[in-house]
Parts: structure tokens; C-alpha cells; sequence
């Protein structure tokens, strides 16, 4: 679960400060999918709880550099709407990667990903509707 810490509303996307709280990591994730549907995540409110998928957009990397994470993969085969994710954990964060990101590499148990930025993609059920 994610406790919502505060939300920056802007013209187009929302800015929502996410608190894992199980790991006390907090990320700082994009929502768009107002932008594409009515059914959206616009439901969520600063000081309440949701149950968050996070997407991590980036790049795999050779070598650590700034906004490097090691991701561990915990799941290969994730479908999350009709798209294909792995289910990667840094730390004891879970967050998802498109699968056609890492293709050539899903032998390997670690990979390094320069993360750009996190996205919702899935609250409570909801699935954000560019995933279908």
C-alpha cells in the first residue's frame, strides 16, 4: 500500500508523492491517465492509502551512473492490462518495466536501469487505459 503525501496538480499531469508503506521509501510518480480516460485515477486523495503499481521508464545501463538502480527481477511474465511488464525490486520496492525494454536480458537475475521517471499504472484495481 501507498499513502498518498501530497499531489501537485498541473494543466496536464498530476505530481503524487507516494509513500510505500511497507519500506518507507517515498517516489515521486506521474499520472496521466486523466489525459486518456474517465476512468482514471483522479479517486486518489492526499492522507489516504491505495494499493499502486509504479512504472519505471529508463533506460538499462552497463554501469552505474546517476538515477542507476539495481533492479533484482522477481517476475518475467507480469500482463497488466494487455501489456507485458517484469515485476523488478529494488530494495523491497516493487516496480514494473516493459517487457520490450529488456528483451535481450531477461536471462539475467540483476540489471541496471537509469531511471527518467515513475509512473502510475495501475490504483486499486484500475488500470491505466494506454495499457490497453
Amino acid at each position: 500500500m501507498h499513502y498518498v503525501e501530497s499531489i501537485t496538480e498541473s494543466v496536464v499531469t498530476r505530481v503524487l508523492e507516494l509513500k510505500n508503506e511497507s519500506t518507507g521509501t517515498v517516489d515521486l510518480c506521474f499520472d496521466d491517465s486523466a489525459v486518456v480516460s474517465n476512468k482514471n485515477f483522479e479517486f486518489m486523495k492526499q492522507g489516504n492509502s491505495y494499493d499502486c503499481k509504479i512504472k519505471l521508464f529508463g533506460d538499462l545501463v552497463k554501469e552505474k551512473e546517476e538515477r542507476t538502480v539495481a533492479c533484482l527481477i522477481t517476475n518475467v511474465n507480469v500482463r497488466i492490462g494487455n501489456s507485458d511488464f517484469l515485476e523488478v525490486t529494488v530494495k523491497d520496492d516493487v516496480y514494473y518495466i516493459p517487457k520490450e525494454k529488456v528483451l535481450n536480458i531477461l536471462e539475467q537475475d540483476i540489471i541496471l536501469f537509469k531511471i527518467s521517471r515513475k509512473d502510475l499504472i495501475e490504483v486499486n484495481d484500475v488500470i491505466h487505459e494506454d495499457l490497453f
